[in-house]
């Protein structure tokens, strides 16, 4: 049995990198990111496979997707790891960094999306995994933005979904709390109750386990 072809936004840093050092060893991994040096180096580092890829550019997105497709035939799990964050009162955010979070959290998975849904349809299967966050879930103060591009994330797959269901295509929602990675770095971020990257991944292949026909939707983790 071929190995399975799973796809990472984000996948040079962070809880993407994470996920490309487990699931490389098991898997043809393919991992997206924008910095062409970084994302070299991890591919050697963990033997998978690369893309250099914006996800706020619908044609970069397009481009690459269409690219491993031609080399692999096949996408098992596409997983939207790339994010931006942002916090402080919201008349004190710069407008540009704004717009950036949201092409990157909100529109970047949806342009995943338009490229990709059609050569799933064709093969009649695929999971497609939005890192979402436990912002995507409840309203806080300070962090309005972040916040509202994780609602709009959910929203669009949540919608989105009964139309592939029939497909065989799942689409699975993760939630989770503060992580110990860089992400936050620069913010007022309190990481003193964040959790490991590694039990998301943990989380993560366990869904990707599950029989064809089971599908956890959506599922929140987070430090006890």
């Amino acid at each position: 049995m071929p190995k399975k072809v799973i796809c990472i936004t984000g996948g040079a840093n962070g809880l993407g990198r994470e996920l490309a050092a487990f699931f490389s060893r098991q898997a043809q991994v393919i991992i997206f990111d924008i910095n062409e040096t970084v994302l070299a180096a991890v591919a050697k580092k963990f033997t998978c496979d690369y893309q250099l890829c914006d996800v706020s550019d619908s044609d970069s997105v397009s481009d690459s997707i269409k690219k491993v497709f031609k080399k692999y035939g096949r996408i098992d799990c596409f997983i939207n790891s790339a994010g931006l964050y942002i916090d402080g009162e919201i008349e004190s955010n710069d407008p540009k960094l704004i717009k950036k979070v949201y092409e990157v959290n909100s529109l970047g998975p949806i342009f995943t999306a338009q490229t990709l849904v059609p050569f799933l349809k064709k093969q009649k299967f695929g999971t497609i995994i939005n890192i979402n966050s436990t912002a995507g879930l409840h309203p806080k103060a300070f962090n309005s933005v972040y916040h509202s591009s994780k609602w709009a994330l959910k929203g669009f797959f949540e919608s989105v979904q009964p139309e592939l269901a029939s497909f065989g295509i799942k689409i699975v929602n993760i939630c989770p709390g503060v992580m110990k990675t860089k992400f936050t770095d620069g913010t007022n971020c309190d990481l003193s109750k964040a959790m490991e990257p590694h039990q998301v991944v943990k989380a993560i292949d366990f869904i990707l386990s599950l029989d064809s026909d089971t599908i956890i939707s959506e599922l929140t983790i987070k430090h006890l």
